[in-house]
Order: C-alpha cells, then structure tokens, then sequence
C-alpha cells in the first residue's frame, strides 16, 4: 500500500468515526468534513495531474 491509500483509509476512518464523539457541536463537525474533503481533493488532484501516476495499468 502507498502513502495514498493510507491517507484515504486514514481520512475515510475519521469522517465515519467523527460524528460519534460527542463534545463536538454540529458546526465543528460541518467544518471538520469540509475541511477533510478540502484536504483529499487537493491530494487526489495532485496525485491525478501533478504526480501523474495511477494504480491501473492499460493492458496492450
């Protein structure tokens, strides 16, 4: 596994968790998953045009 999937699985295991913990009031949990997607989307967009690289490999 790379560096990416262990962000995803990092990111995805804290928005699935994060809504559970109860000293946070509902405008920190809006900010904390608008600030998470913020954060995957710029990484997702670099690993996609900067990085250039994909786990798929085209078949010939």
């Amino acid at each position: 596994m790379t560096t990416f999937h262990w962000i995803h699985i990092i990111a995805g295991v804290w928005l699935a968790f994060v809504n559970f913990m109860p000293f946070l009031t509902e405008g920190m949990l809006m900010f904390n998953n608008v600030t998470i997607g913020i954060i995957v989307a710029i990484y997702n967009a670099y690993m996609l045009f900067a990085h250039n690289k994909t786990d798929a490999k085209a078949k010939s």
